[in-house]
């Protein structure tokens, strides 16, 4: 009895992990039910049959302004809801909707928002959500897309730039038009909410006794101090690996100008003969 006890317990925590993902894998946050969800009103990784992010936790709800207050009620709503066809997601199935949502990480780690299935299932005219992006509480990204699909109750993919790259929360929210006039609410839903791993930490520079690099982010230029490397360089590449500027670092302190760049994110990499070091650096 005991044996196979111990086999029960083995299949138990197999079956855990086999369904647990890393934010390196990309996972994808598909809820399928409801399953924890309309307890608490936030649905976490691995409730609803999601997948559950072991080096992370992520929730998603609705807020009721800008500032990401939370909201109630979220649950998850099955096929032929409102007639949206084969669409399932979270929402506010209350009539009267939300202003807007929040994905957020639980203990304020990092993360990168890459896209989401958006549907909206109350409005019948254009109207515009505004997507922003947080890091410690400063807004760090921000765009837009309009939420209404003329195709009746399909949902559309919105996929994110890469200044949705090292956030810890990200809200979308209406913003103009609306059948409400006033933009105090709407009906959103989401779904299939893609995470992966941040690409590289803004910390990475304070994390290292010898480098100091400022400001971050920066507009015009960004002063290197690198007084205790030996025979020190840098490379700076765009986001896509096209590399922009190679060149000598002095001990002194080293003003690199960046006023010619378009806004966006750089990588910083100082390559030296104690080894290297890579920071990203958003250009604003």
């Amino acid at each position: 009895m005991m044996k196979n006890y111990f086999f029960i317990l083995i299949a138990i925590f197999s079956f855990k992990f086999a369904f647990a993902q890393t934010l390196s894998s990309a996972p994808v946050l598909n809820f399928t039910s409801n399953t924890g969800i309309s307890t608490d009103n936030r649905a976490t990784d691995g409730e609803g049959g999601s997948i559950n992010i072991s080096d992370i936790d992520i929730q998603i709800y609705n807020i009721s302004d800008a500032n990401g207050t939370f909201a109630t009620p979220l649950s998850w709503q099955g096929t032929g809801f409102y007639f949206a066809g084969s669409y399932t997601g979270l929402t506010c199935e209350n009539n009267s909707g939300s202003k807007g949502m929040a994905i957020k990480s639980v203990s304020g780690s990092e993360f990168d928002l890459n896209q989401f299935a958006y549907l909206n299932w109350g409005e019948s005219a254009s109207f515009t959500n505004t997507v922003k992006g947080f890091r410690n509480g400063i807004e760090v990204a921000s765009m837009t897309f309009n939420g209404y699909n003329s195709v009746s109750f399909t949902p559309m993919t919105i996929v994110l730039n890469a200044t949705f790259n090292n956030v810890d929360e990200v809200r979308f929210y209406i913003t103009s038009g609306g059948y409400l006039g006033n933009q105090s609410a709407t009906n959103h839903s989401i779904n299939s909410i893609k995470v992966s791993t941040p690409i590289l930490g803004l910390d990475d520079f304070d994390l290292s006794s010898k480098i100091s690099l400022y400001p971050n982010p920066a507009t015009s230029e960004v002063t290197i101090e690198a007084k205790e490397l030996d025979n020190a360089s840098l490379e700076i590449s765009d986001i896509n690996g096209r590399k922009l500027l190679t060149q000598k670092l002095h001990k002194t302190s080293n003003r690199i100008k960046i006023d010619h760049f378009t806004p966006g994110i750089y990588l910083f990499k100082i390559n030296s003969n104690e080894g290297s070091s890579i920071a990203k650096v958003i250009k604003n």
